[in-house]
């Protein structure tokens, strides 16, 4: 990133930050702050041991010199000025990062799409963390990332303490990282619902016999399982204690064939209903993590707060704009064409093209290191 487009970004950031209403987490106070400066651009360099005692002394220091990226610390410290091992941890919010990077995308997603499957996932998310661990569905904020996806914080007392340990075990459960067909946990309950559902469509289109037979299994076995898996499906107090965890699909057939046949769907199905989380965050009880109305330094688009009830209308690329539509001389740099679909308009520019655009898109493009300020 050349100067002179710093100067134009970091003017931008102070004019939007002078206008924002900015709402510190709760216990702001005793969190750590960290700030990524313009000037240190492209290295990612980060100011960290600041803490502050009111907003207002907050917004002066990101006015006093606007940064590219704002963080905060999810725990809570005595000292939170002080360096890392002279803080004091007191607690930690519980926080889970969804990111497009670590879901299971085909190659070649468009941006736009993976965002809005990261979105269902968060969704998802919150769902199992009311019904499983009995979160309050108050005590959950969903905010947005500013980039490829999205970040659940929970604010409910019992969860603050946890260690280490006990936030992997959770990542685990929700992650599904110890497979046991056998267990009696919610999400493997809904893997087992998965698996039966999968082979009532397979019986539904007339494929389940296809379907066996793929698998190399033998004509005089493909009959006795086809039997075997059609009584679980249509027996109601058999597919129950096949979901409880009850029931040993040995029964149906002990071949080997048939055991990685079972294994290819529990796996397809523990796919579908994991939730696929940054786990170091999660785990992480000293994390840094984005501040909600700040601007991300790569994307210049808003991080933001999502209201849960509100969330399947929510298009970052429009909602998440934090800036006017003034036209702005930009030149594409040489690399590659860009396309790029924000405020509910296309727009596409060619390698090393000089152009005008709105000042949203301009922000947007100058962030993300494909175009630079001015002609």
């Amino acid at each position: 990133m050349d100067e002179l487009t710093k100067v134009y970004l970091s003017k931008k950031f102070r004019e939007y930050y002078s206008k924002a209403n900015l709402t510190p987490p709760p216990d702001f106070e005793k969190r750590e702050w960290a700030f990524v400066p313009f000037e240190k651009l492209p290295d990612f360099f980060m100011q960290r041991h600041i803490s502050f005692d009111s907003p207002e002394e907050l917004k002066g220091y990101i006015l006093s010199t606007p940064p590219a990226h704002v963080f905060y610390s999810s725990a809570c410290y005595l000292s939170p000025k002080e360096p890392m091992e002279k803080k004091g941890w007191l607690y930690a919010d519980l926080i889970f990062d969804i990111d497009a990077d670590h879901l299971p995308l085909r190659p070649g997603t468009p941006m736009s799409e993976a965002i809005e499957i990261a979105k269902k996932e968060i969704v998802y998310l919150s769902e199992i963390l009311e019904s499983d661990f009995g979160i309050e569905k108050r005590k959950i904020k969903i905010v947005f990332s500013g980039g490829r996806g999205y970040h659940l914080h929970v604010y409910q007392e019992e969860f603050r303490c946890l260690g280490s340990p006990e936030r992997r075990e959770i990542v685990d459960y929700l992650s599904i990282n110890s497979f046991d067909v056998f267990s009696k946990g919610t999400q493997m309950m809904r893997v087992r619902k998965c698996f039966l559902n999968f082979i009532k469509e397979l019986k539904k289109r007339g494929l389940l016999e296809k379907f066996i037979k793929s698998h190399g299994i033998k004509k005089d076995v493909v009959k006795k399982i086809e039997r075997g898996l059609d009584i679980i499906i249509s027996d109601k107090n058999i597919s129950r204690s096949f979901i409880l965890g009850n029931y040993n699909l040995k029964k149906v057939s002990k071949s080997k064939k048939f055991e990685e046949l079972c294994d290819k769907v529990l796996n397809f199905c523990i796919s579908k209903a994991s939730v696929h989380i940054d786990a170091p965050v999660t785990a992480d009880v000293k994390r840094l993590i984005r501040f909600p109305g700040s601007i991300h330094g790569k994307s210049g688009l808003k991080t933001m707060e999502i209201d849960l009830n509100s969330i399947d209308e929510f298009d970052p690329f429009t909602d998440a704009i934090a800036f006017e539509d003034e036209k702005i001389k930009l030149t594409i740099l040489p690399e590659k064409d860009v396309r790029v679909q924000m405020g509910g308009e296309e727009f596409r520019f060619k390698a090393g093209e000089k152009v005008v655009a709105p000042e949203f898109v301009a922000v947007h493009l100058l962030c993300r290191g494909v175009a630079r300020y001015g002609h």
